[in-house]
């Protein structure tokens, strides 16, 4: 059987993560208060999780 390219599901969640980032540093520059930030730090909290996780994950050994 040949083999078709292999899926890869990592470029989808770094491109989120990025998506991710862009949008938390873009509402930490808008005049909005209150729950606008703690939505922007999550955003960016969340990203550099994902983005950390997400690459870590394509370096490990598989089994």
């Amino acid at each position: 059987m040949t083999r078709t390219a292999p899926v890869r599901p990592h470029r989808l969640a770094l491109i989120a993560a990025a998506v991710a980032l862009v949008a938390g540093v873009g509402l930490l520059f808008t005049p909005w208060d209150g729950p606008v930030i703690v939505l922007a730090w999550a955003l960016i909290i969340a990203s550099i999780v994902v983005g950390a996780v997400t690459l870590y994950l394509v370096r490990a050994p598989r089994s």
